[in-house]
């Protein structure tokens, strides 16, 4: 999930805690958070929330260790 850029990581985790899901980690920027939810509405919760962009960690990590 990432947050405003002008986010810090507090906000960020803010917005996954308001969606009702979890941290998982943190991704080295303040904006940016691996969260998950066993929630189906989880990514538009997110949206709604605050979120600028939501990617599936799985299948991004599946993409960069090419």
């Amino acid at each position: 999930m990432v947050a405003p850029l002008w986010a810090n990581a507090a906000e960020a985790a803010e917005i996954v805690a308001r969606s009702g899901g979890s941290i998982v980690a943190s991704a080295g920027l303040s904006n940016v958070i691996i969260a998950q939810s066993d929630n189906p509405d989880f990514i538009a919760s997110l949206y709604r929330s605050g979120a600028w962009l939501v990617l599936d960690a799985v299948k991004l990590r599946g993409c960069l260790s090419v």
